[in-house]
Formats: structure tokens, sequence, C-alpha cells
């Protein structure tokens, strides 16, 4: 009975969680795009990456950097807030004493 209360409030837990978070994604969304990404955005779009470019015979590096620091900055903390959580409240209800 123990593991079907603790199965429970698991699949609880997480049906409820992973709603929440998907209704804060598009606050994330927003404030992402304002207050991070355009602010790092505008050192990608200077001449000096058109040269380096040229001078690696065509590799557009600033596009990969671009690419990894959108990564970075968004992918990583909007996936972190949305499963760390989970691991923590599973751990706390299945492994206690």
């Amino acid at each position: 009975m123990k593991k079907f209360s603790n199965f429970l409030k698991s699949f609880l837990f997480i049906s409820f969680w992973l709603i929440l978070s998907s209704y804060l994604t598009q606050y994330w969304n927003t404030f992402h795009w304002e207050y991070i990404y355009l602010n790092f955005r505008v050192i990608f779009d200077k001449e000096f990456w058109f040269v380096v470019e040229k001078i690696l015979f065509g590799f557009d590096i600033g596009y990969w950097l671009d690419l990894s620091l959108d990564f970075i900055s968004y992918e990583i903390p909007k996936e972190s807030f949305k499963y760390i959580p989970i691991y923590f409240v599973l751990k706390s209800i299945w492994i206690r004493n």
C-alpha cells in the first residue's frame, strides 16, 4: 500500500509540476527574448564576424557561437527548471525512511 501511495503522490506531483512549468514557459520565453538574448545578440551583428569568416575560409564561427549562446542561455535553464524539482521531490518521496 505504501508503494501505491508513493506512486500516487509522484504521479500527482509530476502532473501538477509539468502543467505549471509549461504555463510558465511563455513567461520565460518573453523574459529571455527581452533581457538576455537581444542584449547578447548585438555581439554577433558586427562586421568582425565576416572578417573572421573570410580568414577561416568560409566557416561561420559567429553563427555557431550564436546557437551555443541561445542553447546555454535558453534551453538549459528552461529544462533545468522543469526537471530538477521533479528529481528532488521524487527522491524525497521514495527514499523517505
